[in-house]
């Protein structure tokens, strides 16, 4: 945390969220001064907080009554462990096993998505807000978002879709969307799509979303066609990919190593992620049926009563008493959840669930403190060799 003020002061002292009704962790609110309500902590306070709670979560376990009466103690997981990033690794597997099976020529396109980290005063935004703006284009509360022109362009194919929040360097966030499809697409196909983010989410930047560019790295669409026979040597020559699994993986971000050993901008971004139980990887309902299928029959292979980590379950979202999913699906009824266990030097406390939930708070609006700053909701300009971006900027502005 010291690192994080000392390296950016600024973005250090703004506060998760100003927006009106957001909800977020209760340890990451604070009570308004002199007044009844709620505001948000700072992004260096909630990087206190979520690491402070990440180092209590090492130090606890699940404890589970078997059906003879013994207990069972098993790891208590989240989503910012080392290992956790193996599970998203493995659904993506298991996803791609089963749809090359389902699809006869399936190909995967993947969309960035980002948005102006810069509020309409000059300052940096809160990071919740900024986040929120640029996942909620993909399916608004109000009209059509890039879903909804992916279901348009994409209404004579197979498609399932996998969503996928990743930080830049500055520890803001912007979001992945890889389309998995059953049929030759090029990026024409996604135009509308990108056209759809710029239109709903009014921070998008033109610049950054121009699939016109002469430079295809810098486009927001990237399509390949999946081959799994695919020597790794031909991935640039043939624009194919082999491994999906990696393929999608690179997008995740570090998994392998410990918490504490990544970079500053990781950490606060998966700070303000954790303040509002944001999903950082999130599948399609027919992609999860597909995943589900294969880790099914799987399971299916092993005859023994087991206690089998639910692979739906969210800590940063399903921990709490709004929602019925467990972390755990038992193969047997008599398997019961005693509670979470800690250790410490007086011996094992076993509290209940109900107690050691996630409990949210909703926060008073201060907006003021962090007007968005639109940009231009207009599509990408075609460009020729003979037209530079600057020379359109100018001609824009004139």
């Amino acid at each position: 945390m010291d690192q994080f003020i000392d390296e950016m002061p600024v973005r250090a002292q703004r506060p998760i969220s100003v927006r009106e009704g957001t909800s977020i962790r209760e340890e990451t609110v604070s009570e308004k001064f002199g007044d009844s309500g709620f505001r948000s902590k700072s992004w260096s306070q909630s990087l206190r907080e979520f690491l402070t709670w990440y180092n209590d979560y090492r130090h606890a376990h699940r404890v589970f009554r078997s059906p003879e009466g013994e207990t069972v103690r098993a790891p208590l997981t989240n989503s910012h462990q080392p290992n956790y990033g193996d599970k998203y690794y493995a659904r993506i597997k298991a996803l791609e096993r089963q749809i090359t099976a389902d699809y006869d020529d399936l190909y995967v396109a993947m969309l960035t998505l980002s948005g102006s980290s810069r509020n309409g005063n000059g300052g940096w935004r809160c990071p919740a807000d900024h986040l929120r703006d640029v996942i909620d284009s993909f399916r608004p509360n109000e009209g059509r978002g890039v879903y909804h022109a992916l279901y348009d362009s994409l209404r004579d194919y197979q498609w399932e879709y996998a969503l996928v929040v990743e930080h830049h360097k500055t520890g803001y966030g912007h979001v992945h969307v890889a389309i998995f499809i059953d049929g030759k697409v090029d990026e024409s196909d996604f135009h509308s799509a990108i056209d759809a983010h710029l239109r709903t989410c009014e921070i998008a930047h033109r610049d950054a979303h121009d699939y016109y560019s002469t430079d295809p790295s810098d486009r927001p669409i990237s399509v390949r066609q999946v081959d799994s026979e695919l020597d790794p040597d031909d991935y640039e020559q043939y624009d194919k990919v082999g491994n999906l699994g990696s393929y999608i993986g690179e997008y995740i971000g570090s998994y392998g190593g410990e918490l504490f050993n990544r970079n500053l901008e990781e950490l606060v971004f998966r700070a303000s992620c954790w303040a509002t139980g944001t999903q950082m990887v999130r599948f399609s309902t027919g992609a999860n049926a597909l995943i589900d299928r294969e880790l099914d029959r799987e399971e299916k292979e092993d005859a023994e009563p087991v206690v089998i980590p639910n692979p739906d379950f969210d800590p940063e979202i399903d921990a709490s008493n709004k929602t019925d999913t467990k972390p755990f699906d038992v193969d047997g009824e008599t398997w019961t959840l005693e509670g979470i266990g800690r250790v410490d030097a007086d011996g094992e406390t076993v509290y209940d669930l109900q107690r050691n939930g996630v409990q949210y708070q909703k926060i008073d609006g201060a907006e003021h403190l962090d007007p968005p700053n639109p940009q231009p909701p207009d599509q990408p300009f075609r460009r020729t060799s003979a037209t530079s971006l600057r020379e359109f900027n100018s001609e824009t502005k004139s």
